[in-house]
C-alpha cells in the first residue's frame, strides 16, 4: 500500500548547496560514512530544514525498503497516521495493561541508571540521584531490552501499521530509551532544565515518530511532555540547538501547544522533528519510556545487535526487517 505522505517539488539545489556548505572537508566525511554509513544521513540533517524537502528525500529511501505483502492496516492505525500527518502528535493511545506497567516499572526500580551529563557519578539507583545537579538518570540499551514485555511493547502491531503508512515501507526501530526525571524538595528542589528538559527539535532522521510510554502518572507537575502542533510541517526555529520558552512562543504563539498529561500506562506518537520538551518535573519523579521508528539508521543504536532471537524475553515472530538493530535473525 502506498504512503499516505506524497512529497512535493522541493530546492533540491538549493540543498545540495548547502551540502557543500557544511561539509567543508569532503575527504573526513566519506571516511566517516565509510566506517559507519548511518552517519551518511545523519550528519546533514540539521541542514535538511524544508519539510517538503525532508519528505522527498525520504520517499526515494522508502522506495528502496520493504513492504508488508498485502498491506491492510486497521482503522486506527489510518486514523493515527493522518492525525501524526495533520498535528505531528496523536491522541492518547489505549493505555497498556496495569500488569504490564507494574512489571516494567518494578523492573526499572531495581536497575541502576546514570547521569549522561555525569558519567564520572557512576550508576545509580533512580531512587537516590547522587548530585543535586543530576536531572534525570538514563537506562542502558541492554538494560532496556532484558525488560519484561519492553521488546513486544516496540512491536504493537498497530504502532507498527502506524509507521508503515507514515513512512511508506516498514520501519526501522531505532533509538529506545527509558530514563527518570526528578524534581521537587524531594529530591533536591531542582530548578534548572537541562537536556531535552528545554525545547528542541529531533534530528535523528528524514522522517520518522517516537512512541512515548508514561510509567509513572504525570500530571501538570509531574514532568509532562509538551509538544507544538504543526511544528514538524514548519521550517521556524529548525535548529539543533535547544530552545527557550520565549522563542517558541514568539514563532508559534500558544494556541497550538499541547501539555500531554496521563496516568501510569498512558502512551502517545509524536513526530518529534516538532518542536518538543519534556518539563522538569516541579514534585516527584517520571519514568519515561521510548522508541523511535526511523526511515533510516541514526547513529543511537548499537552497531551490532546485542540480542539473538534465542534470547529469553524475544518475543516469537518479531519481523526481522523492523527489529535489525537489536535483534540478530
Amino acid at each position: 500500500m502506498a504512503s499516505s505522505f506524497v512529497p512535493t517539488a522541493a530546492p533540491v539545489g538549493s540543498f545540495l548547496d548547502n551540502v557543500r556548505t557544511r561539509i567543508t572537508s569532503p575527504r573526513a566525511y566519506w571516511r566517516k560514512v565509510k566506517a559507519d554509513p548511518r552517519y551518511a544521513i545523519y550528519d546533514i540533517l540539521p541542514i535538511v530544514t524544508d519539510p517538503l524537502l525532508r519528505d522527498r528525500l525520504a520517499a526515494l529511501i522508502a522506495a528502496r525498503r520493504p513492504r508488508t505483502p498485502g498491506f491492510h492496516p486497521s482503522l486506527e492505525a489510518r486514523d493515527w497516521c493522518r492525525t501524526l500527518e495533520t498535528d505531528g502528535i496523536t491522541p492518547p493511545l489505549p493505555p497498556i495493561d496495569p500488569a504490564v506497567v507494574a512489571d516494567v516499572r518494578a523492573y526499572f526500580e531495581n536497575t541502576p541508571c546514570q547521569d549522561p551529563f555525569r558519567p564520572h557519578l557512576g550508576w545509580f539507583r533512580p531512587d537516590s540521584p547522587p548530585s543535586p545537579e543530576s536531572n534525570m538518570g538514563y537506562h542502558g540499551v541492554e538494560q532496556i531490552l532484558r525488560a519484561p514485555h519492553v521488546l513486544a511493547l516496540f512491536n504493537d502491531p498497530q504502532v507498527l501499521e502506524t509507521a508503515e503508512l507514515y513512512l511508506g515501507c516498514k520501519p526501522i526501530l531505532d533509538n529506545i530509551g527509558c530514563w527518570w526525571s526528578w524534581g521537587g524538595e524531594s529530591f533536591g528542589g531542582r530548578e534548572a532544565a537541562k537536556g531535552t528538559q528545554r525545547h528542541h527539535r529531533d534530528l535523528d532522521s528524514l522522517r520518522g515518530f517516537k512512541l512515548f510510554f508514561y510509567l509513572t502518572d504525570v500530571d501538570e507537575d509531574g514532568g509532562p511532555h509538551i509538544f507544538v502542533k504543526g511544528s514538524h510541517r514548519s521550517r521556524l526555529l529548525s535548529t539543533g540547538r535547544a530552545l527557550s520558552d520565549a522563542q517558541v512562543e514568539a514563532a508559534f504563539g500558544s494556541a497550538g501547544t499541547v501539555t500531554v498529561t496521563g496516568s501510569a500506562g498512558s502512551r502517545c506518537m509524536r513526530d518529534t522533528y516538532g518542536v518538543h520538551k519534556g518539563a522538569l518535573p516541579r514534585r516527584g519523579r517520571r519514568l519515561l519510556l521510548t522508541a523511535q521508528y526511523n526511515v533510516n539508521r541514526s547513529p543511537h543504536g548499537p552497531t551490532v545487535p546485542p540480542l539473538d532471537r534465542r534470547c529469553a524475553g524475544v518475543p516469537d515472530g518479531l519481523d526481522p526487517f523492523v527489529n535489525q538493530i537489536y535483534v540478530a535473525p
